[in-house]
């Protein structure tokens, strides 16, 4: 929070980030529900629930072009001018009469507005990175990670509320969408002085050399970077069995709801929220509190007690019998996986070159992805053809195996510190 009120450049990211994140959080539920509308809707729902994981798969893409372009400031002013364009266009069709050619229409360019997003977020990275010491990477990321979620948790259930009081007028959250990003590019242009010190350090870092490297030699670049750095290696690894087993939680969850009533709060609407809710307090707060009793904890150690805590989740529904278990493992276990994330991405930026951030990122964010269609796949099949108990006791098995990995890698694998880049240069 320090850094957040007297750095001003710190400060214009994160508020952009946040305005941003508030557009997104209120249409991305909004257009679920219009899915809901149009003809072949089972169809257009499960296409708005796909194509929210491509801007992820594009990652690695749209790092390597935001690490290969020079003014990454004005070019993340004009992004963001992109997608207001893009979403008054979207106001302008959507308002149309529902059709599924239209709704394809609609998916693309939110497709396009968030793959954008994700190509400005990658231009942003190395711009905190030279905006904030090194030992305050931790915080201001862990700070930007609670915003986001909170952000998130309140105007999702605000869009859902508002398209009701609203009356379903879908033009108006296109336009509050448009409106979003335009006061998002208009405070990054009004604090662009700031933003340009932190690119200006950038580029006196860069080598020439860099500047002809084809995206393809980008991306072969930071593949190595893992190749050659051993615990971002394990980490992955480790992030993609996390991933393989956290991503289906959500739907073995509502599944589990449908089949044992012992486990309600009331009703299943309000169950679903409970839990829900348990793991996004759980990641605002580990990201809040970066300086807890954890602080110096190893990140592999941390990950190892998330295992442990997805053990308690999963012998809690296994029982169905206590929601004051389910409750507080979910707590626990996202409260360190908020720890986890901003650590991570502190150490890609002080451990790779300025035009390597973003596409080491993507890199990451790719292979922690890849293999949780298949995660959903295996225990959602389980669960839905015998019953959900059995894919609980195989996730409990599985996450207790990943701990144990964990735990043998954070005795084996060193750590690296995070430190400024300039003081690895001398």
């Amino acid at each position: 929070m320090h850094e957040y009120l007297k750095n001003k450049g710190y400060r214009a990211i994160i508020n952009a980030s946040l305005l941003s994140g508030i557009g997104d959080s209120l249409y991305n539920i909004v257009f679920i529900i219009y899915a809901s509308s149009v003809p072949n809707k089972k169809l257009a729902v499960s296409l708005a629930s796909v194509a929210t994981l491509i801007p992820g798969l594009l990652a690695v893409v749209t790092g390597a072009l935001a690490d290969k372009t020079k003014h990454k400031v004005y070019s993340s002013i004009i992004v963001r001018f992109i997608q207001c364009a893009l979403f008054i266009l979207l106001a302008v069709l959507i308002g149309v009469q529902s059709s599924f050619p239209i709704f394809l229409v609609l998916l693309l360019i939110n497709i396009i507005s968030d793959t954008l997003g994700s190509f400005g977020n990658g231009l942003g990275m190395p711009l905190l990175q030279k905006l904030l010491p090194a030992e305050e990477l931790n915080s201001g990321l862990g700070l930007m990670s609670a915003a986001g979620t909170t952000v998130q948790i309140i105007f999702q259930a605000v869009g859902a509320s508002m398209i009701v009081a609203l009356s379903y007028n879908y033009p108006v959250f296109g336009l509050v969408n448009a409106v979003t990003f335009m006061v998002a590019g208009l405070i990054l242009l009004w604090n662009r002085q700031h933003l340009l010190v932190a690119e200006k350090k950038m580029t006196i870092n860069n080598s020439s050399e860099h500047d002809h490297r084809s995206m393809r030699d980008q991306i072969k670049t930071a593949i190595r970077n893992f190749r050659q750095n051993n615990f971002l290696l394990r980490f992955t690894c480790l992030a993609m069995m996390v991933n393989f087993l956290g991503v289906s939680m959500s739907g073995m969850i509502n599944l589990s709801l449908l089949t044992y009533k012992e486990i309600w709060l009331g009703n299943y609407g309000y169950s679903i929220v409970l839990y829900d809710m348990s793991f996004s307090i759980g990641i605002i707060l580990g990201s809040l509190f970066m300086n807890d009793f954890l602080k110096k904890a190893k990140t592999l150690t941390i990950t190892t007690l998330c295992m442990l805590a997805l053990v308690g989740v999963g012998l809690g529904f296994a029982w169905h019998k206590s929601i004051v278990m389910i409750v507080a493992f979910i707590l626990l276990a996202s409260y360190l996986i908020g720890k986890i994330n901003p650590r991570v991405s502190a150490l890609v930026m002080t451990s790779v070159d300025d035009d390597q951030i973003a596409a080491t990122s993507g890199v990451l964010n790719l292979l922690a992805l890849c293999v949780a269609p298949l995660g959903q796949a295996l225990f959602l099949t389980i669960a839905g053809k015998t019953s959900p108990v059995y894919s609980w006791i195989l996730f409990t098995g599985l996450s207790l195996i990943v701990a144990m990995i964990s735990s043998y890698w954070g005795h084996k694998v060193v750590e690296p510190e995070i430190k400024n880049q300039e003081e690895v240069a001398i």
